[in-house]
């Protein structure tokens, strides 16, 4: 047994004599058996090639890589860790743009997902981008939904087609191309409203969308909602009890999502823009269809406003790729008139009722006080 030991000795302590320990006669032939000398080899690469990596990525020691060039064994490692380090994946959001982006929270089911065949040659825009289902930002493009590296598999939709949020964000930037866009897909085919229930878990809708929107929060500001759902509401419960159907309570349901949502992100005043369903030709097991368009209608809830989409084609309950493309126009109009009305309401706030500012008002009553000052100044010095 100590023989082996022996090996080791002599291998890293040189002056020690081979005479001096017992066994060690069997040094020599085992450096001459094939399988010795190739895992010692293999031990000397791994380790090396361990020691530059350590040196590339935690700047350890230069030593080890100083040792390794003059003993010719660099070039074998540096050349595939420098493909390794090239391999890296760069942000898709340049530096100098982090933290600008105007964010928009996509909610709902099938048709905020998109269920339109994808389009060939389809433009895409240096101003957008999408945080995608693996939690990454990437360059806008469609389907905006991809289920590519779907971290929260409670909104997976392995089927995402084109829909509306590409062409609502390409409106917003032809309308002001100085503004980015960051859209943060959390729609669900088939999800009903009762599945938009506040839940802080994250095995929910409602609460994976909440950890997405606060993950990709650090990219810029969250400045609106966009909400498409209802179709799963409007089937027969008894039918599909498993969809949790709520065609009588959907209202109040959205418009707690709404209060609910906006809370939990600290903006209850945050725009939300929502579609009315549209109007298939065949209405067959869809007995609640005209309920949930009705409370869509009359609801009413604030800074929100409501889009139509039932003079639009549709293909079943869904809709074309020209219909998604209109409705991502009445998203982004809807949402700009908002923000717009939310911003002339904040600068009418600012302003007093005889039509001067609070900083404006200050200065003519510190006015005034000196003024007052002056005369009495002037009286006692009669």
């Amino acid at each position: 047994m100590l023989g082996h030991y022996s090996d080791v000795i002599q291998i890293f302590r040189p002056n020690i004599s081979l005479k001096t320990v017992t066994g060690a006669a069997v040094l020599p032939t085992l450096l001459m058996k094939p399988r010795f000398v190739t895992a010692i080899g293999l031990a000397l690469v791994l380790g090396t090639g361990l020691g530059i990596g350590l040196q590339r990525y935690l700047n350890l020691s230069t030593k080890t890589a100083t040792l390794l060039q003059k003993t010719g064994l660099y070039g074998y490692f540096s050349k595939p860790l420098q493909a390794l380090a090239g391999s890296e994946p760069q942000h898709a959001i340049a530096d100098r743009l982090q933290g600008k982006l105007k964010l928009y929270v996509l909610v709902g089911q099938s048709n905020m997902v998109g269920a339109a065949k994808v389009p060939d040659n389809l433009k895409t825009s240096a101003n957008i981008f999408t945080f995608g289902n693996d939690y990454q930002w990437a360059r806008g493009n469609e389907p905006v939904d991809s289920a590519k590296g779907q971290i929260d598999r409670v909104s997976e939709d392995p089927n995402a087609g084109f829909g509306p949020a590409f062409t609502f964000a390409k409106t917003l930037v032809l309308e002001d191309s100085n503004q980015l866009i960051g859209l943060i897909p959390c729609a669900k085919n088939g999800a009903s409203i009762t599945d938009w229930q506040q839940s802080i878990s994250d095995q929910t809708l409602y609460g994976s969308c909440l950890k997405r929107v606060r993950a990709a929060s650090p990219m810029g500001e969250v400045s609106g909602i966009l909400f498409f759902q209802g179709e799963a509401d409007t089937v027969d419960p008894q039918q599909f009890p498993s969809l949790q159907p709520d065609a009588e309570a959907w209202a109040e349901k959205f418009a707690l999502f709404a209060y609910n949502f906006r809370q939990d992100l600290g903006q209850p005043d945050l725009p939300l823009v929502y579609a009315q369903l549209g109007q298939p030709d065949d209405l067959e097991g869809l007995p609640n269809w005209t309920l949930i368009q009705t409370q869509q209608k009359n609801i009413q809830i604030p800074n929100a406003a409501m889009i139509e989409t039932n003079d639009l084609p549709m293909d079943g309950i869904h809709y074309t790729v020209d219909s998604y493309k209109v409705i991502g126009q009445r998203f982004s109009d809807a949402m700009t008139r908002l923000q717009a009305a939310q911003k002339k309401e904040a600068s009418n706030q600012s302003i007093m009722p005889n039509g001067e500012s609070p900083a404006a008002e200050s200065a003519l009553e510190a006015e005034s006080a000196l003024e007052a000052e002056s005369a009495l100044e002037a009286e006692s010095a009669l």
